[in-house]
């Protein structure tokens, strides 16, 4: 049953004082840090760099996904990679659907799903998701720099402003962190509401811990995982040891050192 207007209202108010609470609590959390206190150089440059780039994709995603809005809108294609398995599957599973209409349609009955939602609903809350966020992140930035926000700003508007204030946010490693990681997550939802999939690569290496070459680089994140599902390690600590078991990863600090222990894995088969 569909919801009055107001009570649908009141669960959007509530929805978003909840997101400023949060972002008020990560406020305090990094007002810890001495304000006074510079971030590392070297350590910033690549940080902001790349949080300059995933605000700028996401500032030109921002008119895609809007237009993603209406179903059956023309949306960015991602080109998979499907072994000859994998296509004759999905092949076969597309005759078995064609040959399920023709006889649904034969008996006069209609298709299921022939008449479309007048939006979509998976964009229209990462759109929901994505404003809220962004005007999270301009609050927390004003009140970190003594700042006012925009008034009745757009969400790119407020990108655009983020954007001019990173040569002050690089003073600050742990804002600086936060505020890449924040970025980059709301880049994912935008290219997964638009179906334009993060690149992943095949390492022509073998995991240090299983010893399979199951080795992905995901560029986007700049992280490496290990995709095999058995793969386990020595340390008892380790997620991989849960009962739901974690995949062993490698952020892109410790690359050099993943680096030199696949070099002694290769020096040892």
């Amino acid at each position: 049953m569909d919801l009055p207007f107001h009570q649908s209202e009141c669960s959007t108010v509530r929805h978003i004082r909840g997101v400023r609470r949060g972002y008020a609590a990560r406020i305090r959390s990094l007002a810890s840090v001495p304000s006074a206190r510079r971030g590392s150089p070297q350590l910033n440059e690549s940080v902001i760099d790349r949080t300059y780039r995933s605000l700028d994709t996401l500032r030109s995603s921002l008119p895609d996904l809007r237009d993603a809005l209406l179903p059956g809108s023309r949306r960015r294609w991602a080109q998979l990679d499907l072994t000859p398995e994998q296509r004759a599957r999905l092949d076969h599973l597309a005759r078995e659907e064609r040959a399920a209409k023709e006889e649904t349609l034969r008996r006069g009955l209609s298709v299921p799903g022939s008449s479309p939602a007048p939006l979509r609903v998976d964009v229209l809350d990462t759109i929901t998701e994505i404003d809220t966020s962004v005007t999270g992140i301009e609050s927390l930035l004003c009140e970190w720099f003594g700042l006012t926000p925009l008034a009745g700003a757009t969400t790119a508007d407020r990108i655009t402003r983020a954007v001019t204030l990173l040569d002050r946010v690089a003073a600050h490693d742990e804002l600086a962190d936060w505020l890449d990681q924040e970025a980059r997550r709301l880049l994912r939802l935008a290219r997964r509401a638009l179906d334009d999939s993060e690149p992943v690569r095949r390492l022509d290496a073998r995991c240090p811990h299983c010893s399979a070459r199951s080795l992905r680089a995901l560029p986007d994140r700049e992280v490496i995982v290990c995709v095999n599902t058995a793969c386990r390690c020595a340390e008892a600590e380790c997620e991989c040891h849960a009962d739901r078991p974690g995949r062993h990863r490698w952020v892109f600090a410790e690359w050099p050192e993943l680096a030199d222990q696949l070099a002694e894995v290769e020096a040892a088969a």
